[in-house]
């Protein structure tokens, strides 16, 4: 009796765990679902698309933080008042090393990539700087 048990509870744990990994996709997958939802358009798309993205450095006070899975995204003021939505996450990070929590109302200088057709200043940040 003990080990039918036994039997049926490890028989369990393995279904769970095997269809937990079925339903995950690796990031790999991900990019390639992405793109080819774009490159089915004209290939002009595509290159515009890559061409938009800007390199931008930016220093500025934290005002908000909203904390998310992978990281979080500081609303950053620049001296001019300019307000710029920061993705800062270990996986987006040049350097997973740099990754760090911020406080509201402290200085950071972040560098990343920022997509010209975005009128609210999103930047994923690759270098997280003082």
């Amino acid at each position: 009796m003990k080990k039918q048990k036994l039997s049926l509870l490890v028989l369990f744990v393995i279904l769970i765990l095997s269809s937990c990994n079925s339903g995950k996709k690796t990031s790999d997958e991900i990019v390639k679902d992405d793109t080819s939802a774009v490159v089915k358009g004209e290939s002009s798309e595509v290159v515009q698309e890559e061409e938009q993205k800007i390199e931008i450095d930016v220093m500025g006070t934290v005002k908000e933080i909203n904390k998310g899975k992978d990281g979080y995204t500081a609303k950053i003021v620049d001296e001019t008042g300019k307000i710029f939505n920061a993705t800062i996450s270990i996986p987006n990070l040049k350097d997973p090393k740099q990754y760090r929590s911020v406080a509201v109302g402290e200085k950071i200088n972040v560098k990343g990539e920022s997509f010209a057709s975005d009128p609210n200043n999103y930047i994923v940040v690759r270098e997280l700087l003082k």
